[in-house]
């Protein structure tokens, strides 16, 4: 069985949109899957159009909004399927989307997550492709590239990805003190150090509204605070090898001067915010030290091959 998990908060317009869609893939792909959505306390009508409209669609109704990291996570807790389909509720799908995206795990058995493509809603635009990622000026950068074919890829993107439901569950899921932004690298990143690897799949094509239902409530400006802050909280946990370390504590201050002079404070800003979880994420930087099999330039460098 596949089970597509649908995070939501106050997205009926979204849903609208997104639910049908996924149906419609269901019916093209014509084997067993569930279709679950988490709903993070909506104030809006989600609730009550689901059970109106789908029936069919089990609802996972959580008692406050807790975020991207924990409302997935609950999700995939309950999840019946070996693979699981995890999407935003502003994603709609086209119909034959599901088989690219689930075929990669009959032939790979180290094969944790595999990532969508996915274009704006003007149909053109990339929004997320194969990610790859290095240190550049001291500082992890994550770039995204379109090849035609199925091939290594850094992360997959928590707005439209597949993962292997074990595995999932077995890296702890998503950080949940990471709320939301830099989770899905996070846990992607976690899984090649311990062995594992991600995919990203061309044929699996996805639309999606850029942070449709984020913005509502914490508006562009707290997008980016938050994606600063887990920034530095991705750099601590996860990057081990001490000449990266090095080189990017050395390239803090001259990157904080220039995030001014760019009108981009929210990294500087992002840096003293993260500065009050240090001791937490230090210590979880210990813990995946001791987990993992491979070092920093060895992911970055095997990620990077197609």
């Amino acid at each position: 069985m596949i089970s597509i998990i649908i995070l939501n908060w106050n997205g009926v317009e979204y849903l609208k949109k997104c639910i049908p869609s996924v149906e419609e893939a269901v019916g093209f792909y014509r084997k067993d899957c569930e279709i679950i959505v988490v709903d993070n306390a909506s104030s809006d009508d989600s609730l009550e159009y689901l059970q109106r409209d789908f029936p069919k669609v089990r609802l996972v109704a959580l008692a406050e909004n807790f975020g991207f990291a924990k409302g997935m996570n609950e999700g995939v807790k309950q999840a019946s399927g070996d693979i699981i389909i995890g999407l935003n509720n502003d994603i709609v799908v086209t119909r034959d989307f599901i088989y690219p995206l689930i075929s990669h795990f009959s032939k790979e058995n180290e094969l944790f997550a595999v990532a969508a493509k996915m274009l704006l809603w003007d149909r053109k635009t990339l929004n997320f492709g194969r990610a790859v990622g290095n240190f550049k000026f001291g500082v992890f950068r994550r770039s995204f590239e379109e090849p035609s074919a199925a091939c290594n890829a850094l992360y997959a993107c928590g707005g439209a990805f597949a993962a292997d439901r074990d595995k999932f569950l077995e890296l702890g899921g998503f950080d949940e003190d990471m709320i939301s932004f830099w989770e899905d690298l996070d846990i992607c990143y976690r899984a090649w150090k311990r062995g594992y690897k991600t995919l990203y799949e061309p044929g699996a094509l996805v639309y999606h509204k850029l942070h449709g239902s984020f913005e509502k409530k914490c508006g562009q400006g707290g997008v980016r605070l938050i994606s600063g802050e887990n920034y530095f909280l991705f750099v601590i946990k996860n990057i081990h090898d001490r000449w990266l370390v090095a080189k990017h504590l050395l390239s803090l201050p001259l990157l904080m001067i220039v995030s001014f002079v760019l009108l981009r404070p929210h990294f500087t800003m992002g840096l003293i915010r993260s500065a009050r979880r240090w001791p937490v994420f230090l210590e979880k930087r210990r813990q995946e030290k001791s987990r993992s099999r491979f070092c920093d330039r060895e992911v970055l460098a095997i990620s990077g091959r197609r």
